[in-house]
């Protein structure tokens, strides 16, 4: 992954939810306003996945031997349930005290853990067919989590990024 393509994938991703957000907020009718927010809930999923593994994946090929970084790279799982759990045993296998500030950060604030959570069940939920599993999926639901989302990406990134001397 090289430097100029760090943020292509999911600086793009998050620009193109937000505005899904604004198009659908101005729906009227709430069974569509429904079906789009379980839409942008399988969307939010995939943005935590992809944004946390760009970032990791950048990181792994500052300053290391790019073998390495292939390896970090070729092994990585295709997908991976970004549950709050899962995300604290990938920083931990980077870095321990990453993992040690995330449950820091999730302690902050008691939403952060269940919008990580929720919007990963809700994906799983929506994909496997299971909409009894579903009814709290609405835009402002979604929207929250996201929030939240991109404030972990914020978080990660600002762990990851380059220390300067």
């Amino acid at each position: 992954m090289s430097q100029r393509s760090r943020h292509r994938g999911h600086d793009k991703y998050k620009s193109r939810i937000n505005g899904l957000f604004k198009t659908y907020e101005e729906e009227n009718n709430l069974e569509t306003q429904a079906h789009n927010a379980k839409y942008l809930a399988v969307l939010v999923s995939g943005y935590l996945e992809q944004a946390v593994k760009e970032l990791l994946l950048h990181y792994s090929n500052q300053g290391s031997r790019s073998q390495i970084a292939r390896y970090i790279e070729k092994t990585w799982p295709i997908s991976r349930n970004m549950s709050s759990d899962n995300i604290k045993e990938i920083l931990h296998q980077f870095n321990s005290e990453w993992s040690d500030e995330f449950l820091t950060w999730l302690e902050g604030k008691e939403s952060r853990k269940t919008h990580i959570n929720s919007i990963v069940r809700w994906r799983n939920s929506i994909a496997h067919g299971q909409e009894s599993n579903t009814t709290g999926v609405t835009l402002v639901s979604v929207r929250n989590a996201f929030n939240t989302i991109v404030e972990l990406i914020s978080f990660i990134e600002s762990r990851v990024k380059p220390q300067s001397t």
